[in-house]
């Protein structure tokens, strides 16, 4: 039996596990007599949440962490909230699928020498690599995410240290998780689509007393990925949690979640740069199929992540609430990948046998680092207090508190037997890697690498006058950091680094209604050498030592209510500084002190809520002024940020006829779209714009509407867009994808 056929063959056994486990929920809440409690929530179709638990307008909602109180319109920063009833309408699957509703964040292949590859996202122009956070803390490891015990997802734009740590360029992005509630629901899904797409869900949620509650989601999963052979999905997931205290002044919940993914890793299509020309573009520019993978039968992406969080929150008095999060995770991954390239140098290669006579016999060279297994350990704890006081005349909301993590990762390297892979074609790739087998890296193949932060935050706000206040607020953290390099009876290569910075925050917000906010403000991130190790070892040395670099960001911007808050409207003029950058010199390889130093500025604005209540609405659109002020390298002063389109925006918009009728119907779609974006810093290789058009059709039944019938179509123009960029290589999106679902709730 093929690794494919095993993979469908287990997720489509799970799949057949969770709508058992649902059939059995349904059959024990029917027959088991049920202990005094509150009445279930009701549920408002067409997308299956509780009704009551939040707002439509995403600004009137909570923030998700509770460094930042209050709700997303009191908070002077640009927020983009992806909500639930968002994710459920468009079949979100992954994280990487929900952050496509947020313009200016773009998806990167990363490498895979460092263990980066999967999620890797960047927020206003600049690296996200460490800065995806769960319950607003650290989710340990590096892997793609699947979205199905997701809440809610927020992007927090702009450096953002003093609520999340170093780092955080333009921003942080922060996934809410399900939690026991109080009320018994019970809810699941199936799905089916193209391409063998298969897919289910459930989500229990058990009040057992007047204080308690348990919640259970799981996930099995299975798909090829349209229009990309031989590119596929077998995952499964489990998160149970309990929650104590709930509707008292003291809660505490457990959660944990096991989630187990084998997939195959796309690292795409090769950019080249035709004979005459001086700007590359992907070869499916030119004619080859998008279906093209160029990875072999020994390529592999398993991962197995751990995880168990601990959540306390105690309101003391009217004025003192106190919280402690706690997480220990762990994440193994078994990685093995072969990106093709087109060496311009080489005439054996790509070029320029695509442009001739003959262009269906081109090659690519494979190459790309080795195989490995990394294994990641974490823990983080983080102490918060927020006390609302007066000092005479004055108002005062502070917030402070410690935040403590450590990381340990330990990566094994392997090698190919033959070294050299097989060169494929570029219109007809071949699989096989008959005769080829994985071994264990000679030399020192082992590297770890330990990381320590430790921060102490505080911020408070001060209201001048009801309608106007002043925030600031500073962060203080030590980073840690040594790496060792071992294996085969070699000596030890030992490194470290040991670094203290501040980060302060300020801003001016002006309220003249509860239902607007106008404000500025000001923040830096620090990002310390050795906090991207795991791509960029050479950032610390013992003989060379290196200077943080600084991010400063200015924003100005309004958040407003509108038809009686039931939509919000948002806008922000920002400005992101990155300076003293790290850069080895090309000529030398020494490691210099100030490198690249980039800038982006732009506007953004958005809206999100109930244009009527029938008619949702969720749309965003930022403008993009990126460039490189200054660089060791002359020629790419002034040149675009790479990555960085000039203009993004997206747009999603559902419609309910027929409320309360037999014949109810909703209707609804959308667009996403960003201009092109170049791929290194001199803006010799670029990547055309993409344009999604996506649309929505389902319909509730049942006697309280409990049951939906769905069926999800994206990219409906098939068009070729690109996802997932890297300096030399892109993926191709999927193409006209069709899937169906049933969902119920009751």
């Amino acid at each position: 039996m093929t690794q494919r056929a095993q993979l469908l063959g287990s997720a489509s056994q799970a799949a057949l596990t969770v709508g058992l486990a649902l059939a059995i929920a349904s059959t024990a809440k029917a027959q088991t007599p049920a202990a005094p409690a509150p009445e279930a929530p009701t549920v408002r179709l067409p997308q299956l949440e509780i009704e009551g638990q939040e707002p439509p307008n995403t600004l009137r909602r909570s923030t998700g962490v509770s460094r930042l109180p209050g709700t997303v319109q009191d908070t002077p920063q640009t927020m983009n909230v992806v909500p639930r009833e968002l994710l459920e309408q468009q079949n979100v699957v992954t994280l990487d699928q929900a952050l496509r509703n947020v313009p200016g964040i773009t998806a990167t292949i990363g490498e895979g020498g460092g263990g980066v590859n999967g999620d890797q996202f960047r927020i206003r122009g600049f690296t996200s690599q460490n800065d995806v956070y769960t319950d607003g803390l650290r989710d340990f490891g590096t892997y793609t995410r699947d979205a199905f015990n997701y809440e809610n997802v927020t992007v927090l734009k702009g450096p953002s240290a003093t609520s999340f740590g170093q780092n955080t360029i333009g921003g942080a992005i922060n996934i809410a998780t399900r939690t026991p509630q109080l009320g018994s629901f019970y809810a699941g899904s199936l799905s089916i689509g193209q391409n063998s797409l298969y897919r289910g869900t459930i989500d229990v949620n058990q009040q057992i007393n007047e204080t308690t509650a348990i919640r259970l989601n799981a996930m099995a999963h299975y798909n090829r990925l349209q229009d990309r052979s031989d590119v596929d999905s077998g995952r499964w997931g489990i998160a149970p949690s309990i929650a104590f205290g709930l509707g008292t002044n003291t809660t505490f919940t457990v959660e944990y979640m096991h989630f187990q993914d084998n997939r195959t890793p796309d690292y795409g299509v090769p950019v080249v740069t035709p004979p005459g020309g001086t700007i590359g573009k992907p070869v499916t520019e030119f004619g080859v199929p998008r279906q093209s993978w160029y990875g072999w039968n020994l390529d592999r992406d398993d991962v197995s992540v751990d995880r168990v969080t601990a959540r306390f929150r105690h309101v003391a008095n009217d004025w003192l609430t106190v919280y402690n999060d706690t997480r220990i995770g762990f994440a193994t991954r078994e990685f093995a990948a072969t990106p093709a390239s087109c060496p311009a140098t080489s005439p054996t290669f790509c070029l320029p046998t695509l442009f001739g006579p003959n262009p269906s016999s081109a090659v690519a060279s494979r190459g790309g680092p080795g195989p490995f297994r990394q294994e990641t350990w974490g823990a983080q704890n983080v102490t918060t207090a927020v006390a609302r006081f007066t000092t005479g005349p004055f108002r005062h909301e502070a917030t402070l508190g410690l935040d403590a993590w450590f990381q340990n990762d330990e990566r094994t390297s392997f090698s190919y037997s033959p070294s050299a892979r097989p060169t494929p074609n570029l219109f007809n790739p071949s699989h096989s890697s008959a005769g080829y087998t994985i071994l264990p890296g000679t030399g020192a193949n082992v590297r770890e690498i330990n990381q320590r932060h430790l921060g102490f935050f505080l911020t408070d706000r001060l209201w001048l006058t009801p309608q106007l206040s002043v925030i600031g607020g500073v962060r203080v953290s030590n980073f840690d950091i040594d790496q060792k390099l071992y294996g085969n009876a070699n000596p030890t290569t030992k490194l470290s680094s040991n670094s203290t910075f501040a980060d302060p925050r300020a801003s001016l917000v002006w309220e003249p209604t509860p239902s607007q906010t106008y404000y500025f403000s000001y923040a830096t991130s620090t990002s310390p050498p050795g906090s991207f190790v795991n791509t960029l070892q050479n950032t610390f040395s013992a003989t060379t030592p290196l200077e943080p670099e600084r991010n400063t960001s200015y924003e100005i911007g309004a958040k407003i209510g509108l038809f009686q808050n039931r939509l919000g409207l948002y806008g922000a003029l920002y400005r992101i500084e990155k300076g003293n950058a790290f850069l080895t010199d090309p000529n030398t390889g020494d490691l210099l002190q100030t490198g690249d130093e980039q800038r982006n500025q732009g506007v953004e604005i958005g809206l999100t809520g109930l244009i009527t209540p029938d008619w949702a609405i969720n749309a965003n659109y930022t403008y993009m002024d990126s460039e490189t002020t200054r660089s060791a390298t002359a020629a790419n002063v002034g040149k675009r940020v790479q990555y960085v389109p000039r203009h993004a925006a997206a747009f999603w918009s559902t419609y309910e006829f027929f409320r309360d009728t037999p014949y109810q119907f909703t209707f609804g779609g959308g667009i996403t779209w960003r201009s092109q974006a170049y791929l290194n810093a001199g803006n010799t290789a670029e990547v055309p714009s993409n344009f999604t058009l996506d649309a929505l059709i389902s319909h509730n039944f049942g006697d309280r509407r409990q049951w939906r019938v769905a069926l999800n179509a994206y990219n409906l123009t098939d068009e070729l867009n690109y996802d997932n960029l890297f300096g030399n290589r892109v993926n191709p999106s999927a193409g006209r994808t069709f899937i169906a679902s049933l969902a119920v709730v009751y």
